[in-house]
């Protein structure tokens, strides 16, 4: 069997992944369907959407929506400046995962 060898020293050093909730407000500026794809293709991270308020005039997408991502402090920066980009407002909030007391 071939085996893909890894180039870089980050299958050693995995970084560490939080759960965030990123929340975006639409400006009209980028279509919800375009903004979803981009990060789910181009930089590779999958979303849950966990509440989203879009509105559609002539073409535009307004409202906010708030996604689920699991990612690194790397690509929160990635999706940062994506979202600059098109003047996007957003902030996101770290979930804290509870355990069961036993």
């Amino acid at each position: 069997m071939i085996y893909k060898q890894e180039t870089t020293n980050n299958a050693f050093f995995a970084t560490p992944k939080k759960e965030i909730i990123l929340e975006i407000e639409l400006n009209g500026k980028i279509r919800f369907d375009i903004l979803l794809y981009t990060i789910y293709n181009h930089y590779n991270i999958s979303y849950k959407i966990v509440n989203a308020h879009i509105e559609y005039l002539n073409g535009n997408n307004f409202g906010n929506v708030k996604l689920l991502l699991k990612i690194t402090q790397e690509e929160i920066m990635k999706i940062e400046n994506y979202l600059a980009q098109y003047k996007l407002l957003s902030s996101k909030i770290d979930v804290l995962q509870k355990k069961e007391a036993s």
